[in-house]
């Protein structure tokens, strides 16, 4: 009976190591690159203008521009050779995979046979990308680092606050914290009036009808606080003016709503349910996606306001 009990153990770890053995796929990574190359980055390349633009979300120029940023910020990006002298996968290979699991939000097991990566490599220049991404552009692009959340639609998700222009740059984000979450709770959390309450917050100064006012304001419905830089519509609305200020103030305020669905149209990964992402790969994602947000308004000529990065903030007095 021992002995039985013992072949029985010998047989299940010998299945077990035959299971666990690596199988080694020639996937034939170089002719990907060549099909890549052709399809998209040679100079007859077989889609071209929209087709480029649609899948990858952006302009060429921009996405040559992140490759050689991220290639020369980043070793994982560079080709290298294998033991065997073959070499790896390029800076193009690694970066458009990266980006079609952003724009359609596909596991990465699903581009193996499309481009002849593993799902291991596709994680990672995932990762990768997003972690340059962030430390690289963070400082001109992303306005601020929240953190996770967990929010009020039953299950877990990732409330944004934001404010976004007329041109739906977003120009601050957060990430409430854990917990009860409504607008109310968030923006006591927020930092987004830190600067006002220690008095390091630019002169934003302008006159309406006489009346002078410090700083700049924003659009709000009728849920929040009565704070002097938070506008708000009329409850009842009596009078030709104060319809017509009604009318233009929500009108005005679909703006974050409109830069809200940009957001989630252009990079489909932030609708999908990602249970298999930790809450660190989460945030590196969301961050990842606002700043390439940014970076493609700017990009394509439609920013009200530019960024200088030779800009001086004047002064400013405590409050």
């Amino acid at each position: 009976m021992a002995e039985q009990a013992y072949n029985v153990v010998c047989n299940n770890a010998a299945a077990s190591s035959q299971r666990r053995t690596r199988r080694y796929i020639c996937r034939n990574r170089e002719e990907a690159n060549q099909h890549l190359v052709q399809d998209y980055f040679a100079e007859n390349a077989t889609y071209q203008g929209y087709y480029f633009h649609r899948r990858f979300r952006m302009l060429k120029g921009l996405f040559k521009r992140i490759v050689e940023d991220l290639t020369r910020e980043c070793s994982f990006f560079q080709q290298r050779y294998d033991a065997r002298g073959t070499p790896g996968f390029t800076p193009l290979q690694k970066c458009t995979v990266t980006l079609r699991q952003l724009a359609y939000g596909i596991p990465p097991d699903a581009l193996d046979e499309s481009f002849k990566m593993s799902a291991r490599i596709t994680r990672d220049s995932l990762h990768f990308f997003c972690k340059t991404v962030i430390q690289f552009y963070g400082p001109k692009y992303l306005p601020y680092h929240g953190q996770f959340t967990q929010g009020d639609h039953g299950h877990l998700t990732v409330i944004l606050e934001a404010i976004a222009s007329q041109d739906m740059l977003i120009w601050h984000v957060f990430f409430g914290s854990p917990g009860s979450i409504n607008d109310i709770n968030i923006l006591n959390r927020s930092p987004i009036f830190n600067n006002i309450y220690d008095g390091s917050a630019p002169d934003s100064s302008f006159q309406v009808r006489g009346t002078p006012y410090k700083y700049g304001y924003y659009l709000v419905d009728g849920i929040y606080p009565e704070y002097v830089v938070l506008v708000k519509s009329f409850t009842a609305s009596h009078g030709s003016r104060r319809k017509k200020f009604k009318r233009a103030q929500e009108r005005a305020r679909k703006d974050v709503e409109r830069a809200f669905e940009a957001l989630k149209k252009r990079w489909f990964i932030l609708k999908k349910p990602a249970v298999y992402l930790g809450e660190e790969k989460l945030q590196e994602i969301m961050y990842t996606c606002l700043i390439l947000h940014n970076m493609i308004i700017e990009d394509e000529g439609r920013t009200i306001c530019a960024f200088d990065d030779e800009e001086t903030i004047p002064e400013t007095q405590p409050i």
